[in-house]
């Protein structure tokens, strides 16, 4: 995965764009989610996740 991938996380079907990669260990994935889903939090809301919570849809 890298920057400006297109992802959907695997439990709320919530799909965005990964706008920054960390090298911390954990949650190092920046996500930018585009759609709500089954969250509470709307479009527009960033979101630290690990690569295991995310399925790619799309490659930069």
């Amino acid at each position: 995965m890298q920057v400006g991938d297109l992802v959907k996380h695997f439990l709320t079907e919530q799909i965005g764009v990964i706008v920054f990669i960390s090298q911390h260990n954990g949650l190092p994935i920046r996500v930018l989610w585009t759609t709500q889903g089954d969250s509470l939090f709307g479009p527009g809301n960033k979101e630290w996740c690990g690569e295991n919570q995310l399925d790619l849809l799309t490659t930069a």
